[in-house]
């Protein structure tokens, strides 16, 4: 019996040993043919110019053709799930928005779990929110804006760019935490919202920076704060939140990269390292600057990290006041 017991150890160990090589093979192979880049998104957006960028230079590292596929609808979800239940060789990638945490955050059934299911490799880059107000409000500062709203019966009245957008959501934030006294008026998207807000119909709105940060410029509407640990290059006049006064309240329109949820970590170590030098390129660098994103390109550990302290956060804020998504 012993020496069957034996026998039966040191094949489980053998087989143990077989297994992890082929996982170290695979790594070592990768890429073997064309990748392909799943974009949850229609061509021309954010999400979908981001990927483009750094295309490129991601194929140059890693010896292989990028393929971005566009794949809308659903919420993202759609192509979420096609990624999901992808082989988990590191031929598939997904782009990721802040869907992929805010839709566990508003309780929206999906067929797969985020942190479960995907593998962060990292958050490319952010698109920081800004806290507007427009024209003719007389507040030149966050706390004046919060003296302000505490001043009107009923407070002032905020746009976003729809119910459970991260805009809503931030101002449902700052509600909470500055104590700042605002009614939420949903728009169906930001061009609407923003053309109210430049011809006075509203006194607030929250929204990121691409594209509220051109009206900004252009002197349509003032920003207030950028939720940013740091300022932005397009706007260095506008102070972060903390600056304004209130820190710990950054919020961004995010833009990652994930992959199956059983690919190897050898695997994501590769792909993750190819991410990184193709968004230090200068010319992309250039590129994404010039767009306005914030470039993060984290490490897969801290991008977990952050998809984790998400869903916290905004599940909180969502039970809170009873939010539901358009």
């Amino acid at each position: 019996m012993r020496h069957m017991r034996t026998r039966r150890l040191a094949c489980i160990a053998v087989l143990g040993l077989g297994l992890a090589g082929s996982a170290f093979g695979q790594a070592d192979n990768f890429p073997t043919k064309p990748i392909r880049l799943i974009v949850p998104y229609a061509p021309g957006g954010g999400t979908d110019l981001v990927m483009r960028a750094i295309a490129p230079g991601m194929s140059e590292a890693l010896g292989q053709p990028i393929v971005v596929e566009n794949r809308p609808g659903a919420g993202t979800i759609t192509a979420t799930d096609a990624a999901v239940r992808a082989d988990p060789d590191g031929h598939l990638l997904l782009a990721v928005g802040a869907p992929i945490y805010l839709n566990t955050a508003l309780g929206i059934k999906t067929p797969y779990d985020p942190l479960k299911d995907l593998a962060p490799v990292s958050l490319v880059v952010n698109n920081p929110a800004l806290l507007l107000v427009g024209p003719s409000v007389s507040a030149r500062n966050v706390k004046e804006l919060v003296a302000l709203s505490k001043s009107q019966k009923g407070g002032l009245s905020y746009a976003s760019a729809g119910s459970g957008s991260i805009g809503h959501l931030v101002g449902e934030l700052l509600k909470a935490r500055i104590g700042i006294d605002m009614l939420h008026i949903p728009y169906k998207g930001s061009a609407p919202a923003l053309a109210d807000l430049m011809g006075g119909q509203l006194p607030v709105a929250i929204d990121a920076m691409i594209p509220s940060g051109a009206q900004v410029k252009a002197g349509k509407v003032r920003a207030l704060a950028i939720l940013s640990t740091e300022r932005s290059p397009l706007l260095p006049d506008v102070p972060t939140i903390a600056e304004a006064g209130f820190p710990g309240l950054e919020a961004s329109a995010t833009f990652g990269l994930m992959l199956p949820g059983k690919t190897p970590p050898a695997v994501i170590a590769k792909v993750h390292a190819a991410m990184r030098q193709a968004i230090s390129h200068p010319a992309t660098r250039k590129q994404l600057d010039e767009m306005g994103y914030q470039v993060v390109a984290n490490t897969p550990e801290q991008f977990g990290t952050f998809l984790r302290e998400q869903i916290g956060t905004w599940t909180k804020i969502v039970i809170d006041n009873n939010i539901k998504p358009n």
